[in-house]
C-alpha cells in the first residue's frame, strides 16, 4: 500500500495513525528520517483506511512476544 501512496511504509504508518486520531510516535535518530518522517502530504482513501483498519493480526509474534507492546499485556 506504501508503493500506492508512493511513500516509505513508516510514513503511510504514521499517517494511518495520525488519520485514526490518534498520536504518532516515530523514533529515529536519523536526520533524513525525521525529515522523510514528517513529509505526510497525502491522504489514505477511505478504503484504504478500512483495509488496514481490518488487516489480520499477527498471531504470535515469537520470541519477541515477551515484550509488553507484542505480547498484548499493555
Amino acid at each position: 500500500m506504501a508503493n500506492k501512496y508512493n511513500v516509505s511504509v513508516p510514513q503511510l504508518c504514521i499517517k494511518y495513525t495520525l488519520q485514526l486520531g490518534a498520536i504518532s510516535l516515530p523514533k529515529t535518530a536519523n536526520s533524513n528520517h525525521m525529515k522523510t518522517n514528517s513529509e505526510l502530504n497525502f491522504k489514505i482513501s477511505a478504503e484504504d483506511m478500512e483495509t488496514l483498519k481490518n488487516f489480520k493480526k499477527i498471531e504470535s509474534y515469537g520470541k519477541s512476544g515477551i515484550f509488553p507492546v507484542y505480547g498484548g499485556k499493555m
